[in-house]
């Protein structure tokens, strides 16, 4: 009975889940319509799964609706792992190779000569993504490397390392929410396409930054609501501890540790360790001696592609013909400082507005880097972030150059597909709430 008073829910996670599974007829982007019928079928993914998703709160808490939680989080997981991966995995797999072989991945690029008898055990070198730089990746993102090239890693054995990574996310996030609504808040994170795709599909390795991060997060509530002064200062330092973890393997964490140090007050020294840690794990690769971030900080400065702010100010009064950065990432830095002061008192709330504050303010946006957010999205039921997800896809249409008068470039009409969606979201949200705020009483 369950089944047909619920048959919505069932039919859109049908519709989801083959869809999903239908994107591997389009993931070979080397012929040329490929491109677009992947982001037809994805955007339509994306649509199965905001139904889902919508319905699943009707779905009455209980054995049922757990177990529909899990089932379909793992599902979504099994099915996206025949996908074909992006072109990052040769990185990985590079970078954990040199290291194995004696040489620091941060001094030679991978079109380095000194590098030239590795080329030829490494088949898939000429898939290789920005062959001119050298490891962008912080320490901890390159000793994993490292430890999965010792036993000569496949993108499979990456996706499945990275899919049980989301799987773990997904139990932290449910503990993180709490309370009866933890699986329908959970659920927008759980059961997203974009999520899925991006490790279990294009192995993206950022899922390994998201756990830690969320784990951080989760040890920084239970020190606010330990009774104990000796436990408010155990959960500080394990969440430090987490927090360090995720900065060591993509450093977008140390944005949120202003608002991380108004969650724990007179407990914020605590946070001294989510940067020691990091420095430490750089110390085998030469640092300070070395200079281990000067690639990244080229690759920052030239790599622009498919922002959502800064292309509105250069088209009106600051031309930037040469898509290059500038001071950007300095106005990132003091606009999440800011952000981060107007919420002292929410700090829950701060730490979705400094990470939307900074992926808004980024000179490159690819679909991945939106995954940083969307758990934090569920966690404060902020719905236009997961509009987002679902438009963003039309990014891989770039595969496709033949709608570009020039490669990579973002026309107006993608512009507008993938950013009115999210900002009508945004709108209606606002509306909702001052609609709630004028119904009750003074």
């Amino acid at each position: 009975m369950a089944i047909v008073r619920h048959r919505r829910l069932w039919l859109a996670l049908l519709a989801e889940v083959l869809l999903l599974g239908a994107l591997q007829r389009f993931d070979d982007w080397r012929y040329e319509t490929m491109p677009i019928k992947f982001v037809e079928t994805a955007v339509l993914c994306g649509i199965a799964f905001f139904v889902a998703a919508s319905a699943f709160v009707r779905l009455p808490p209980g054995r049922l609706a757990t177990a529909t939680f899990w089932s379909v989080a793992i599902l979504l997981q099994i099915v996206a792992l025949p996908l074909a991966p992006g072109d990052d995995i040769w990185r990985y797999q590079w970078e954990g190779k040199v290291q194995n072989a004696g040489f620091n991945p941060y001094l030679l690029a991978p079109n380095d000569e000194q590098l030239q008898p590795l080329r030829a055990h490494f088949p898939d070198w000429n898939r290789i993504n920005h062959r001119d730089y050298s490891a962008i990746y912080p320490p901890g993102a390159e000793l994993i490397f490292a430890a999965l090239s010792r036993f000569a890693a496949t993108p499979l054995v990456y996706k499945l390392l990275f899919a049980a990574a989301d799987l773990a996310a997904i139990a932290i996030l449910v503990r993180l929410i709490g309370g009866s609504s933890r699986h329908i808040d959970a659920v927008w994170y759980a059961w997203n396409p974009l999520v899925v795709y991006s490790f279990a599909g294009a192995a993206h390795f950022d899922i390994l930054m998201i756990v830690p991060m969320l784990a951080g997060i989760w040890f920084f509530l239970r020190s606010r609501s330990s009774k104990e002064p000796a436990g408010r200062w155990r959960y500080a330092i394990f969440g430090a501890v987490a927090m360090a973890l995720a900065i060591s393997i993509k450093l977008i964490p140390l944005l949120l540790l202003p608002v991380c140090a108004f969650a724990l007050g007179r407990r914020a020294w605590a946070l001294a360790i989510s940067i020691i840690i990091p420095a430490l794990l750089s110390l085998p690769f030469g640092f300070p001696r070395v200079p281990i971030w000067d690639s990244l900080g080229r690759f920052i400065y030239v790599t622009r592609l498919n922002d959502m702010f800064w292309w509105i100010i250069e088209e009106t009064g600051w031309p930037n013909t040469h898509q290059k950065n500038y001071n950007y990432n300095v106005v990132i830095l003091i606009a999440v400082v800011v952000v981060s002061f107007f919420f002292i008192r929410n700090w829950k709330r701060g730490l979705l507005w400094a990470m939307g504050t900074a992926l808004i303010l980024s000179p490159v946006f690819h679909p991945w880097y939106c995954t940083w957010v969307l758990p934090l999205a569920a966690w404060r039921r902020a719905d236009a972030w997961q509009v987002l997800s679902v438009t963003l896809f039309a990014y891989y249409l770039f595969w496709d150059e033949r709608l570009f008068l020039l490669p990579w470039h973002s026309e107006p009409w993608l512009r507008g597909f993938i950013l009115i969606p999210p900002i009508a979201a945004a709108l209606l949200a606002l509306w909702r709430r001052s609609q709630r705020d004028e119904l009750e009483p003074g």
